[in-house]
């Protein structure tokens, strides 16, 4: 009989459940309407999940994102185990270090510091007790990392290194690119696999991520964003043997019909999240930001400031109620 080490085990324990996480950590409320870092008069600061329980209650995770200028002052510990996890909250931390600076040359230049870094970080997650996730390097398969297969070396010396917590469980995160009118890509798919094919085998998880908007995206490639989710989340399941998370869906009702366009893509959701976790042991599904983030600036220019179900003073979006269906 085929021994289970207790560590596999332990993976197991952690894994039960699924897990439905948004991105914001706190949040104004003045004086029964919450809004996003408003500076209304009589504003108060609360956690993320005094909104949460009153308008979300599928969700029990909070996603934090951990780039190169994180401190703890951002995330204070006692406020995460405090209003976090003892509330029944997972937090969930999304390990950015080399952020959109990746490349093989970044890879070597930063490697000794990315590793000192992530040791501080792991200082401070041994400080909260209870199940903690760690999505490693978002987006990481670009510019020629896709091919690198060093990579599955960070990979691997990073669970390492993490491991000493018990109570993480740590896996990488593929980005989803290539041609958003097709829904099923594997020949796109299969190019990072140099890059994640050793350290997939160590993981707890395989994570992947969709990001859309009008100012880059044609309508129906953002409309055909649930079932490309399906066939990716199936094909990193078939392939690695692992169980998938949907790290972050941020659609953007920016635009000419946005609104309506991101209310479908998530009704969307509401069909495929079974299929998903059938087909594809998808064991989270993660939303961007829950508030419109007015202060947001990347890839899709204006659009990066209506990645919320909500908008910024609160108000609901027609995706809202479509996000409130997923478990």
């Amino acid at each position: 009989m085929k021994k289970i080490s207790l560590f596999m085990l332990l993976v197991a324990e952690l894994l039960q459940g699924f897990t439905i996480t948004t991105g914001e950590f706190e949040v104004q409320k003045y004086p029964s309407i919450y809004s996003f870092h408003n500076s209304k008069p009589k504003t108060v600061t609360v956690p993320i999940t005094e909104v949460l329980q009153s308008k979300s209650k599928n969700t029990n995770g909070v996603t934090m994102w951990i780039t190169p200028t994180w401190n703890e002052k951002w995330y204070d510990s006692k406020t995460i185990q405090n209003n976090i996890i003892n509330q029944g909250y997972t937090p969930v931390f999304i390990f950015y270090y080399f952020a959109d600076n990746i490349s093989v040359k970044y890879i070597h230049k930063k490697r000794a510091e990315y590793f000192k870094f992530l040791k501080r970080f792991l200082k401070f997650l041994k400080k909260l007790d209870g199940k903690k996730i760690v999505i490693l390097n978002p987006e990481y398969n670009e510019n020629g990392v896709e091919y690198y297969k060093g990579m599955n070396d960070i990979f691997l010396k990073s669970y390492k290194i993490l491991r000493s917590d018990p109570q993480v469980l740590v896996g990488p995160c593929v980005g989803d690119f290539g041609n958003y009118n097709k829904v099923n890509e594997p020949n796109e798919w299969k190019l990072f696999d140099p890059s994640l094919k050793r350290a997939a085998k160590k993981a707890d998880f395989i994570a992947f991520q969709e990001m859309r908007a009008l100012t880059r995206n044609k309508p129906q490639e953002i409309l055909n964003t649930p079932k490309r989710a399906y066939n990716l989340a199936k094909y990193l399941h078939t392939t690695y043997h692992k169980p998938t998370m949907l790290a972050y869906l941020a659609i953007s009702s920016y635009g000419k019909n946005g609104d309506v366009v991101q209310a479908r893509v998530y009704k969307g959701f509401v069909k495929y999240l079974p299929k998903m976790k059938k087909d594809a042991s998808l064991t989270l599904f993660g939303t961007f930001h829950y508030f419109d983030y007015p202060n947001h600036k990347g890839y899709f220019k204006q659009a990066e400031k209506f990645f919320g179900v909500l908008t910024k003073d609160g108000a609901l979006k027609p995706s809202f109620k479509y996000y409130n269906m997923l478990h």
